[in-house]
């Protein structure tokens, strides 16, 4: 595990900071049961349903469902409203008098007054109202893309959590095992002692060393109760044991076989779902363009009150309506549909482009984790081989202090030998194990 003592330091001080303020509450919402086992894929999809930003799924969905009522309101006939108080200059007048004929001529207010309710039908819209739709759902589409990239995310955060526990566990354990060597050649000791090939100082550093690892497992197992905790607020399930993860790996898995199989394996990181999401909606912007240069038809019908009314002639309030079909055709937005053809190109180039840069960089990664991999594989044959050969030199050492040619500094410092081995062969496991996940992280197979 790279810079493992980092991942423990981290996972402290994020226990730290978080469990003092809110780690009540949070425990608190905690499924009870302890007894279930829990593997790394499982864990994957808790934190996915426990995070709070699992939430922004349903907004996204409500979001979108009203979106597209609103828009579909449009179908509906529209209903509006005006009103209108004005003076003006002059009004019309005849030019001659005709009074002396015994005609009166009407005469015209400078105020007029108005007030009118309209109702429209839409007939045929050139399509605007569809592409809205579309160009709405493409929107939500990419917005629900972007969420998925956020939730695809905590995946690493969970690699990091997992295997710091297994590492956490298998030092502990070989701490345990440690211990009762030290307390088997302790036993020895005391026999040599009696027979007068040892001293008491020897205990004594048999004792020392026991001290020393007692000291190493407090702090290891204070830094697996951090990780737990953490792991156990993410999943909103109780994690309170490392026996409660399975092993990813389990001994003698082929793990040649394992890493072919991910090698040959797809690029399916929802990064790609994005990109597809964004060329669609771009595609919409295009058709919303299009529908907008077309001619529109509606049905309308318009009724009011006021002076004058429809009969210029006649200067007294008076109510009036005309109703009729429509036509509206902005001929104008053809001129820039040209320049919006390229505008569309262009934006989709520019997201093939991300595309392609973020394969070139996924698959630059894959390699680079690959031959990390493979170079695990050999450092952990190299690491067994070296264990083998420290359990012989400290059984050697052993044999050597009962019959008095070696001493138990002698022996306790093979012992830290054997154990140093140990812990990095379990150390270099652990991290191979890790980087096969991230290996299937990075190409989500």
């Amino acid at each position: 595990m790279k810079k493992i003592g980092q991942y423990i330091l981290a996972a402290a001080v994020a226990v730290a900071a978080v469990l003092p303020v809110s780690g009540a509450s949070a425990m608190s919402a905690v499924q009870e049961d302890s007894a279930d086992v829990y593997t790394i894929e499982q864990c994957y999809d808790l934190v996915r349903q426990n995070y709070p930003l699992v939430k922004r799924y349903e907004l996204l969905d409500l979001t979108e469902e009203y979106t597209l009522k609103n828009a579909y309101m449009n179908y509906f006939p529209q209903i509006s409203l005006q009103g209108s108080a004005s003076w003006q200059t002059d009004v019309l007048e005849f030019p001659f008098d005709l009074s002396p004929y015994g005609i009166e001529m009407p005469t015209f207010s400078k105020d007029q007054y108005a007030a009118v309710l309209e109702l429209s039908q839409v007939l045929w819209d050139g399509g605007m109202i569809a592409a809205n739709r579309a160009n709405i759902r493409a929107k939500a589409d990419v917005d629900m893309a972007q969420q998925e990239i956020n939730m695809y995310s905590l995946r690493e955060k969970v690699n990091e959590l997992y295997f710091g526990i297994l590492y956490l566990d298998q030092q502990i354990c070989q701490v345990d095992i440690m211990m009762e060597e030290l307390e088997r050649e302790y036993a020895r000791i005391e026999g040599c002692i009696a027979n007068g090939v040892a001293s008491l100082s020897d205990l004594d550093l048999i004792e020392v060393e026991r001290i020393a690892q007692n000291q190493s497992r407090d702090q290891l197992s204070s830094m697996l109760d951090a990780y737990l905790r953490v792991l156990t607020m993410m999943t909103g399930v109780r994690i309170d044991d490392s026996r409660q993860l399975v092993m990813p790996l389990p001994e003698g898995m082929d793990k040649e076989a394992m890493l072919d199989a991910l090698i040959v394996s797809e690029i399916r990181r929802p990064e790609l779902d994005l990109y597809k999401a964004q060329e669609l909606e771009i595609d919409t912007q295009l058709d919303y363009w299009t529908a907008g240069g077309l001619p529109q038809f509606s049905l309308f019908i318009r009724g009011g009150y006021g002076r004058p009314g429809l009969n210029m002639l006649d200067n007294s309030f008076q109510p009036f309506a005309i109703g009729g079909i429509r036509l509206v055709w902005n001929i104008s937005q053809l001129y820039s549909l040209g320049y919006g053809k390229k505008i569309v190109n262009y934006s989709k180039e520019q997201v093939n482009t991300v595309r392609e840069t973020f394969l070139f960089n996924t698959n630059l990664q894959v390699q680079e984790q690959v031959a990390g991999i493979r170079r695990y594989f050999k450092t952990v044959e190299d690491d067994e081989r070296i264990v083998e050969l420290r359990e012989k030199i400290r059984e050697s050492t052993a044999a050597g202090v009962e019959n008095g040619t070696k001493n138990a500094s002698d022996l306790v410092s093979e012992i830290n030998k054997e154990n140093a081995a140990r812990r990095q062969l379990i150390m270099h496991q652990i991290e191979m194990m890790k980087a096969l996940y991230e290996l299937k992280t990075i190409k989500n197979s």
